[in-house]
């Protein structure tokens, strides 16, 4: 986390791959930073990580400012609309809390365990096959798919509810867009790898913002 405790924002961040990224809950630092749902954020952008929540008195309203180049959010949601239609995209219903059932993204073994200490892997490895697709574990969102965060290359990350996150790392091609819904064996990516290591899946769970052990909610092989 940045010594002052502020992250200015990338193009092609997101709230959710910031809040990631530390380890925070993304729901806790869009109320430091009083940015409500769907937690759109720009370029250049201040974004506290820690800190008291603001509090506001009276209701106020969000001016931009007047710039030669008027400003785009960060989201890649804009180019997806430019490229389809207008039609919304359909929409999966997120349970509030549970995550009614879990399946694996890959069918291949294990390689790599959790480590609780976050030091050597935050997540599990999962060994795979030449351009197996990688699938979304249950319901959800996407919340980030790009190449922004140091050490997961192509990664995509689905929101399950408020409480839990999957992230999907090192993968060949990400074949999703941002805002986009997928249901539990929808394909996310093409499978990659790191280094020599391929292919290979890099998995995680989020669960309130701190990354837990997968295979506590996914079903035993």
């Amino acid at each position: 986390m940045p010594s002052s405790g502020v992250y200015r924002v990338n193009s092609g961040d997101t709230l959710f791959s910031i809040a990631f990224s530390y380890g925070l809950d993304y729901r806790q630092v869009a109320e430091i930073n009083n940015i409500a749902a769907p937690y759109t954020i720009y370029p250049n952008q201040k974004i506290r990580l820690k800190g008291s929540v603001k509090r506001s008195t009276t209701p106020t309203k969000t001016v931009a400012k007047k710039t030669s180049t008027p400003q785009k959010p960060v989201t890649k949601n804009a180019i997806a609309k430019v490229n389809s239609s207008s039609k919304p995209v359909s929409t999966v219903k997120i349970p509030d809390k549970k995550v009614s059932s879990w399946r694996w993204p890959i069918s291949g073994s294990v390689t790599r365990g959790f480590s609780s200490a976050g030091v050597s892997s935050k997540g599990i490895d999962i060994r795979g096959k030449d351009a197996e697709h990688v699938k979304a574990v249950a319901d959800g969102i996407v919340v980030y798919a790009g190449n922004g965060l140091i050490g997961y290359g192509n990664l995509v990350i689905v929101k399950h509810n408020e409480v839990y996150l999957s992230a999907y790392a090192y993968n060949e091609r990400i074949l999703v867009k941002e805002k986009q819904s997928v249901r539990s064996g929808d394909s996310l990516a093409i499978i990659g790898g790191k280094g020599t290591e391929k292919p290979l899946l890099h998995f995680e769970v989020r669960r309130d913002g701190q990354p837990i052990d997968p295979l506590k909610v996914l079903p035993k092989k």
